[in-house]
């Protein structure tokens, strides 16, 4: 007859030895999970740390950008008021040497209509026709094509005293963009060039003759 009871034993040793085995299993598992989530932790530390810097040193370096922006803008202000005096007090001589005779000067003029507004830079009134004058420390094309814009669609809206002169325009720098002068002259206008100690080119070809942006 079987014995049960062997069985019974045997199978209740096979059932502890495999209890030991899952709980030595387990406790490998926690320990493996524990060194993990330590691992973890600590590099998150480390980002933290590392994210603190970061913040830091953006934070630093947006000051700094700050600091050069408003250096740069204040340098630039110094500058262009610099340029525009040295144009202001040549103005009238370099208009003279281009051709231009009695006449009287102003600057900055400004007119406002229609919540609309226009600033001249220098306009230079004489007998029967106006030289309206656009001075830029570095001349670029695109300031070209705005000003003939200026001098087509709103010069004569914004100064209709002047509809039956005979309208002019130039454009003076300091720095010239290459080829500006060439887009320029095809668009009619005059170019000056201010050097060093006040010295003034007058750089329109010969024969040059300015467009009257008077005439339809």
């Amino acid at each position: 007859m079987k014995d049960y009871r062997e069985e019974f034993w045997k199978g209740l040793k096979e059932l502890k030895d495999e209890i030991r085995t899952l709980t030595k299993s387990q406790k490998g598992t926690d320990r493996k999970i524990k060194e993990i989530f330590k691992e973890l932790a600590k590099l998150q530390k480390e980002t933290d740390k590392q994210l603190k810097e970061t913040d830091r040193m953006i934070k630093e370096l947006s000051l700094e950008v700050k600091k050069t922006t408003r250096s740069v803008a204040e340098l630039n202000g110094v500058w262009n008021n610099y340029s525009e005096k040295i144009i202001f007090d040549n103005i009238e001589d370099t208009l003279r040497k281009a051709g231009f005779r009695d006449f009287v000067v102003s600057k900055n003029v400004k007119r406002s209509k229609n919540s609309k507004n226009v600033d001249i830079d220098f306009l230079a009134v004489g007998d029967g026709y106006v030289v309206v004058v656009e001075t830029k420390t570095s001349l670029k094309v695109k300031d070209v094509m705005g000003f003939v814009k200026k001098l087509k669609d709103k010069f004569s809206e914004f100064f209709p005293e002047f509809r039956n002169y005979r309208i002019y325009g130039a454009v003076v720098g300091i720095n010239l963009q290459e080829g500006v002068e060439k887009f320029a002259f095809k668009n009619g206008l005059m170019v000056f060039r201010y050097k060093d100690k006040g010295e003034v080119e007058i750089l329109n070809p010969e024969g040059f003759e300015p467009k009257d942006f008077g005439k339809a």
